[in-house]
């Protein structure tokens, strides 16, 4: 039997044996690049469209867009900081911060990332599926009718799960081959709106406010992007050789993801001067597709399909092991397993059942992102040097970020009761709820190294 070596790929067709144990540094292989491809297909989602029209709906001038997109974008570079941990010692995400949150608290905030990815994960089938319907609807003239709904569900859902059952090498191949691909393609489709565009009207609109446009647009920018990934990073880096620099891996991560997030942004803001509808269209796809030649129609909806099931491919994979995390002693690939049959079902419920359903599902998420926020400002303390904090202290840090970031959010199904002003109208919670915990959690950090500190040496009796 062969032994690997550093630079050893194993085949992309064996299923990952690895679960939460660490990678030895025999089973590392790849170089910064692959992670950039992953990164960059994961983020490879026409639903960036709505957020850059959400973006031009608070009334921005196109500079003021700009910015707000480039700030938000840069949130990013906490994804690529948070893989550090996976580099240096081969755990994932929701294993290695244990250490901090406790056994106890580390299951919960497991359970709190599980929820998040499979709820994402939910999403990209819906919207895959109906992707795939209205594409065997305009190429073959097939009905659209429920039977027609549930095949495309079945084939977006065998796409992704199945690669994701697989595990970290087939992901990476086929993240990298969509990234050559699909991000071509992407911008061939992009081109077929331009037609469209208002240029004058763009170019020539007064700067908007700041306190109420600029500050809500950067925070919601945050919120879809960057946030939703914060438990995930080190699942992707922990097979990657320890010899790697830090800065390559996280300038690696942070422009694989900035990149075509920014780029869908923006392309979002020039064609919601069009199309206003856009940033509350139930079915952006849709909505999109009236704008689009014959000759691209196609290409369109499967860029669409295939860009959003390469997001929830990631989804798939680093779900599973935060339920392993969770306390769950199965094997990594029977998770996408457990996967399978909630976010089959709870799919079908949206596509047959209830549409609106959708809206009420994602302002679930939102909530959820308020207990992610506060996580990642504990998880980023703990990257580099460890806190000198107990669990308890952690985890009080976060119940306390986690209940300011619910009470300054609104949604649909929730609002908190000091979601007022801005508040309501912005992902300004989460920001808050984040600051809120990193202050806490520094302070304690500091109050228990000046005890350390203070404290008087122990006087050891001579025999």
């Amino acid at each position: 039997m062969r032994i690997p070596t550093e630079n050893h790929s194993p085949s992309p067709w064996v299923v990952e044996a690895a679960g939460l144990e660490p990678i030895s540094d025999l089973q590392r292989h790849g170089d910064a690049r692959q992670l950039f491809w992953v990164w960059f297909a994961g983020n490879l989602s026409f639903a960036y469209l709505v957020i850059g029209a959400a973006v031009w709906s608070f009334g921005l001038s196109l500079w003021q867009s700009v910015l707000s997109i480039a700030v938000g974008t840069m949130a990013f570079g906490a994804i690529g900081y948070l893989g550090l941990p996976g580099r240096r010692t081969g755990l994932p995400t929701m294993a290695y911060f244990s250490r901090c949150f406790g056994s106890r608290g580390n299951r919960l905030m497991a359970l709190v990332s599980w929820i998040n990815l499979l709820g994402w994960e939910t999403v990209v089938l819906i919207i895959a599926a109906y992707a795939v319907s209205t594409m065997f609807h305009r190429g073959f003239h097939t009905p659209m009718t429920a039977p027609w709904l549930c095949l495309s569900l079945a084939l977006a859902a065998l796409f992704e799960l199945s690669i994701a059952f697989f595990g970290h090498t087939l992901i990476e191949a086929v993240q990298q081959w969509v990234s050559y691909v699909f991000g071509l393609l992407t911008l061939v489709v992009l081109l077929a709106f331009v037609p469209h565009i208002a240029w004058h009207t763009l170019l020539m609109k007064p700067p908007g406010p700041w306190l109420s446009g600029v500050v809500p647009a950067i925070t919601i920018v945050i919120a879809v992007s960057a946030l939703s990934w914060v438990t995930t990073a080190s699942d992707y880096t922990r097979y990657l050789p320890s010899s790697i620099p830090n800065v390559r891996l996280v300038r690696a991560a942070a422009w694989g993801a900035v990149i075509p997030t920014g780029t869908l942004m923006m392309a979002g803001v020039l064609f919601g001067n069009s199309a206003p509808s856009l940033a509350a269209a139930v079915n952006p796809i849709q909505l999109l597709l009236h704008w689009m030649p014959t000759w691209a129609a196609i290409p369109y909806l499967v860029v669409t399909s295939v860009g959003m099931i390469a997001g929830g491919i990631m989804c798939a994979y680093s779900s599973g092991l935060s339920l392993l995390a969770a306390g769950i002693t199965i094997p990594r690939s029977r998770t996408i397993g457990v996967d399978a049959m909630v976010s089959i079902g709870a799919s079908l419920y949206v596509l047959l059942m209830s549409q609106h359903f959708l809206s009420f599902f994602e302002a679930f998420l939102s909530l959820i992102a308020c207990l992610l926020a506060p996580w990642a400002a504990v998880a980023l303390v703990n990257v580099v040097g460890e806190q000198k904090n107990v669990p308890v202290q952690a985890m009080t840090a976060w119940a306390v970020g986690a209940a300011i970031a619910l009470a300054t959010t609104s949604t649909v199904i929730f609002t908190g009761p000091l979601a007022l002003g801005i508040f309501r109208t912005s992902s300004l919670g989460y920001v808050t709820g984040f600051a809120v915990t990193l202050v806490i959690y520094l302070w304690a950090g500091r109050k228990a190294s000046k005890r350390c500190i203070t404290a008087p040496p122990s006087i050891q009796q001579s025999p």
